[in-house]
C-alpha cells in the first residue's frame, strides 16, 4: 500500500482519534511540514542525502548500540490495516508507524520537539494526545503499549549530534490507562463525526 493509498483508505487513524480530542491543528502547520521534511530525511533517505542536521541525528541514534539496532532493524514508515475490538465496538484501523521492529513488538516514534527537558516532552506527548496514537498502535500490531517508545529531537541534538540530547520516553500505565479510556469513548461517541 501506498502513502496516498494508506491516506484514502477509510480505517480509523490514531490522527482521526487525535483531532476528535484536540480539534483543528492547522495553527501548528509550519511545525508539521518541518516535521514531515524532517522525517522524511531521516527516515527514508541514505545517510549521505540527509542535511547535516538531520545526518547528527541519526548519529546521534546510533551513539548507543541497542537505539541503532532499533533504527537499523525495524520497517521505516510502516503501514498496518487491522481490525481493532475495544470496548466491545470492532473496527477496522490504520496507522503508519515511524519504526516497527516485528520481530521484536517494538515500535518507536520519532517526534520533533521545542520542549526543554524530558518532563515537558513527556507532558506534551499527552497533552497533544499522542498517548493515544502510541495505545492505537499497540492495538492495530498485537503489542505491548509498554513497548512504545519515542525519540524526542529537539534543536540541540541537530547541532550536537549527541545522544544524551535525545529525549527517550514511554508512557506509564496511567497514560496507557487514559489513553486506551479516550480510544473507547471516540469508539462509542466518535466514529460518526
Amino acid at each position: 500500500m501506498t502513502r496516498d493509498q494508506y491516506i484514502k483508505h477509510p480505517a480509523i487513524s490514531a490522527s482521526r482519534i487525535k483531532r476528535f480530542y484536540t480539534g483543528d491543528i492547522s495553527y501548528a502547520q509550519k511545525a508539521l511540514t518541518e516535521g514531515a521534511a524532517f522525517h522524511f530525511d531521516l527516515l527514508e533517505q541514505p545517510f549521505d542525502d540527509m542535511p547535516p542536521g538531520t545526518q547528527n541525528v541519526y548519529k546521534a541514534i546510533h551513539e548507543v548500540a541497542m537505539l541503532g539496532e532499533l533504527f537499523d532493524k525495524a520497517e521505516h514508515e510502516y503501514i498496518a490495516l487491522n481490525n481493532v475490538t475495544l470496548g466491545g465496538i470492532t473496527v477496522e484501523g490504520k496507522g503508519m508507524m515511524d519504526l516497527c521492529w516485528l520481530e521484536r513488538g517494538i515500535i518507536a516514534d520519532v517526534k520533533t520537539t521545542s520542549a526543554k527537558n524530558i518532563q515537558a516532552f513527556a507532558d506534551d506527548m499527552v497533552k497533544h494526545c499522542n498517548h493515544v496514537q502510541a495505545v492505537w498502535y499497540s492495538l492495530l500490531m498485537g503489542f505491548d503499549p509498554k513497548q512504545f517508545y519515542y525519540i524526542g529531537v529537539p534543536p540541540k541534538v541537530k547541532k550536537s549530534g549527541a545522544f544524551t540530547d535525545l529525549y527517550l520516553y514511554r508512557h506509564n500505565d496511567t497514560e496507557i490507562e487514559s489513553a486506551t479510556q479516550l480510544i473507547i469513548n471516540y469508539l462509542h461517541n466518535g466514529t460518526n463525526g
